[in-house]
């Protein structure tokens, strides 16, 4: 009897663990899940997190519109609220479907109801908000999310939405085609797909411990080279470094900025607006010089494709410091949240590094991981592996993804042709 009892608790305890979970709600906070569709406004800063109120502001426009983006896994059935105040009428579109009008009209927060939607797949659900008056004056406040038996995965209010509104950034690492070799020299090329280049986007294309190098789309036209390395005394403030830290200029290029950088660590950085076009391929080339046994200079150039010649951007000094080239990696972020949206993708190809003794190495291997914001699952839009012998990443704009990402990549020897690189031209 004992058993039979013990069988029997155990059994209701299941069930109403079970329906206790299924009847959670989830207050998806607009802030850090929603972007606005046009940003020439007033109200823009909500997608930079400087919104006070934390909400979605929708008024004197008709036609303005803002998405929020909730991941679900398949089977799901979410039953969708919208908790709102103001006066007007809006356009509610779940996933694209047809469209619910809403008549807003509470001075206070209240609840509409947005019906039950099925996660036809694992995947991120577009929950689409459209003005329909120039008079209207509506506040979004959240997303109340109930009926699912598994949480939702979605920006928590706790959450750094600067980074998550930015999206997860996504790398590749070559180390183990090298080990714990240094390297003279490396190279790689990078191609960005013409439908895959999105503003705020860094291709970086070569870093290594101490410095990266790459191409970015800085918006309004600009589209830079970029060569940075980091001081060796940890602070985001370059003035509070010092001097025996700092990394100095030793020698730039012709129309080659070289300052100051801070905010994620500090350091020195070189770049000029070389016009880079996407579907072009472009060429990097990376040199490393032991000074003295404590000190080594880096050097970067970039080839352009469409011009037929190679920019010098700089030769950095760092301090502290008695290794080359090592830890070499590529990677892909998105530095704009405003940009959070949209999908960015570059291939990162024919990767080699040659040793001090001349020996050239391919990389043919290398391992895909992510940073905080994709590890701990905040944000599910990131992805990279092997397409045509070439490497590639992707992230941002909320699409479906399938792989896991720690995983170990390679391209086999048909990928790689040795560079035909005349060295002796490269003098700094």
């Amino acid at each position: 009897m004992k058993n039979k009892a013990y069988i029997l608790i155990s059994m209701l305890l299941v069930a109403f663990s079970a329906s206790a979970e299924k009847e959670s709600v989830y207050d998806v906070p607009l802030y850090g899940n929603s972007y606005y569709d046009s940003v020439n406004r007033e109200n823009f800063g909500f997608s930079f997190g400087r919104d006070r109120n934390r909400n979605l502001i929708l008024d004197k426009e008709a036609g303005l519109m803002a998405t929020t983006y909730v991941y679900f896994t398949q089977g799901q059935e979410p039953s969708l609220e919208l908790r709102a105040n103001g006066k007007g009428h809006l356009e509610v579109s779940v996933n694209g479907g047809n469209p619910i009008l809403l008549k807003i009209k509470s001075k206070t927060p209240r609840d509409y109801k947005l019906g039950t939607h099925s996660a036809l797949k694992d995947g991120y659900m577009t929950i689409e908000y459209r003005l329909l008056s120039d008079d209207a004056d509506v506040t979004l406040h959240s997303l109340l999310v109930s009926g699912v038996t598994k949480a939702p995965v979605y920006l928590r209010s706790t959450t750094n939405t600067y980074f998550g509104l930015r999206g997860p950034s996504c790398h590749l690492n070559y180390s183990d085609a090298i080990k714990d070799r240094e390297m003279e020299w490396a190279t790689i090329s990078v191609t960005v797909p013409e439908e895959q280049d999105q503003e705020g986007s860094y291709y970086m294309a070569l870093g290594f411990t101490g410095g990266y190098f790459g191409i970015q789309n800085n918006g309004n036209g600009k589209r830079r080279a970029l060569f940075s390395l980091w001081n060796t005394q940890h602070s985001d403030d370059p003035k509070a470094v010092s001097k025996d830290n700092k990394v100095t200029v030793q020698d730039h290029g012709e129309g080659v900025t070289v300052q100051d950088f801070g905010n994620e660590g500090s350091g020195k950085q070189s770049f000029i607006d070389v016009g880079w076009q996407p579907g072009h391929t472009y060429q990097f080339l990376l040199h490393a010089t032991k000074v003295d046994d404590n000190c080594v200079d880096y050097s970067a150039w970039f080839y352009d494709s469409i011009k037929n010649q190679w920019i010098y951007l700089s030769t950095l000094r760092r301090p502290n410091t008695t290794f080359l080239l090592k830890g070499l990696h590529s990677f892909l972020e998105n530095f704009t949240p405003l940009q959070g949206n949209k999908t960015r993708k570059a291939y990162y190809y024919n990767p080699w590094a040659r040793t001090p003794d001349g020996e050239w190495i391919p990389l043919k291997k290398a391992f895909l991981t992510c940073d905080d914001t994709g590890n701990k699952g905040k944000r599910l839009d990131f992805n990279g592996g092997v397409e045509q012998g070439r490497f590639f990443l992707t992230n941002g704009g909320y699409f479906d993804r399938a792989e896991k990402i720690e995983r170990k990549l390679s391209v086999g020897d048909d990928a790689h042709i040795l560079p035909n690189i005349d060295l002796t031209q490269f003098k700094h």
